[in-house]
C-alpha cells in the first residue's frame, strides 16, 4: 500500500472524508459493541493519535500494542488482558462493507444463537475466484438456517478455487485465546500465528459457523481494493 498511502497507516486512509478505523469502529457501535480493543504497532504512532483525538463517544477504545507483526492469531492474542468475559468480536479494517445491516451483527447474532465460533463469509464471483489466490477457501454445508456449517478451511495461497472466503469479520467465545495458545505451541519457533489454523482446527471439530454476507466488500488494505472503495463509496 506504500504507493498510495505513503507514510500514513493504511488504517488512516480516507474514503467519503473519514479513515477506514473510523468505518470500523462506526460499525462496531451500531452493531451494539461498547468496548473495542484496537491492536496497533510500534511503528504506528499515527493510530495512537488519531484515537486519542477522538470525543468521547461510543464505543470506549483501548489500544494494545503487538510488539512484532507475527500474525492475526498473535494480534488477537494481543487483546487478552483488555478483553472481557464475554464475546470476542474480531472486525480488520482492512475490509469496508456495502451491507444494510452493520458486517459484524449477523455474525454476533449466529454466535448467539448457536454458541459456536462463526465467521463471515464472502462468496467469490467470476475473475475473483482465481485472482483473489492469497486468501484461504471454505468447504461447507448450508444449513437450514441459512448459515453454513464449515467443513474445511484450506492454507492461503493454495490452488482451491472454492469461491467462499473466509472475511475479516468473526466471534469467538473467550476461550479462543488459550486454544491460540495451542496452536501456537504447534508451530515452528519464529512461525507467525496466523488465523487461519484456528479456523481450520475449528472447521475439524465441526465446532465453525459460516455467515453468508449479503452485500458487497471492499479489500482497502490493497491499492486496488481501496481505488474501489473510493469509486462505490465517495
Amino acid at each position: 500500500m506504500v504507493p498510495v498511502a505513503g507514510d500514513l497507516p493504511k488504517e488512516l486512509l480516507p474514503v467519503a472524508g473519514k479513515p477506514v478505523l473510523q468505518w470500523t469502529l462506526e460499525e462496531a457501535a451500531a452493531a451494539g459493541i461498547e468496548r473495542v480493543v484496537v491492536v496497533t504497532s510500534p511503528e504506528k504512532p499515527q493510530i495512537a493519535q488519531f484515537l486519542s483525538g477522538r470525543p468521547t463517544v461510543r464505543p470506549s477504545v483501548s489500544i494494545v500494542v503487538q510488539p512484532r507483526p507475527r500474525g492475526l492469531g498473535d494480534a488477537i492474542a494481543c487483546a487478552r488482558a483488555a478483553s472481557g468475559d464475554g464475546a470476542i468480536a474480531v472486525l480488520l479494517p482492512d475490509n469496508l462493507f456495502t451491507t444494510r445491516e452493520p458486517a459484524i451483527a449477523p455474525v454476533l447474532a449466529a454466535h448467539r444463537r448457536t454458541g459456536l465460533p462463526c465467521v463471515l463469509l464472502a462468496e467469490l464471483r467470476g475473475s475473483d475466484v482465481t485472482t483473489t489466490g492469497a486468501t484461504a477457501r471454505v468447504h461447507g454445508r448450508a444449513r437450514t438456517d441459512g448459515l453454513w456449517d464449515v467443513l474445511a478451511v484450506t492454507d492461503k495461497g493454495g490452488t482451491d478455487r472454492s469461491p467462499l472466503t473466509p472475511i475479516g469479520r468473526m466471534v469467538f467465545d473467550p476461550g479462543v485465546f488459550d486454544r491460540l495458545e495451542r496452536v501456537r505451541a504447534r508451530l515452528a519457533p519464529g512461525a507467525e500465528l496466523d488465523d487461519v489454523p484456528l479456523l481450520q482446527e475449528l472447521a475439524i471439530e465441526r465446532r465453525l459457523v459460516g455467515v453468508p454476507l449479503a452485500g458487497a466488500f471492499f479489500d482497502v488494505g490493497v491499492p486496488d481494493g481501496y481505488r474501489e472503495a473510493l469509486a462505490a463509496l465517495t
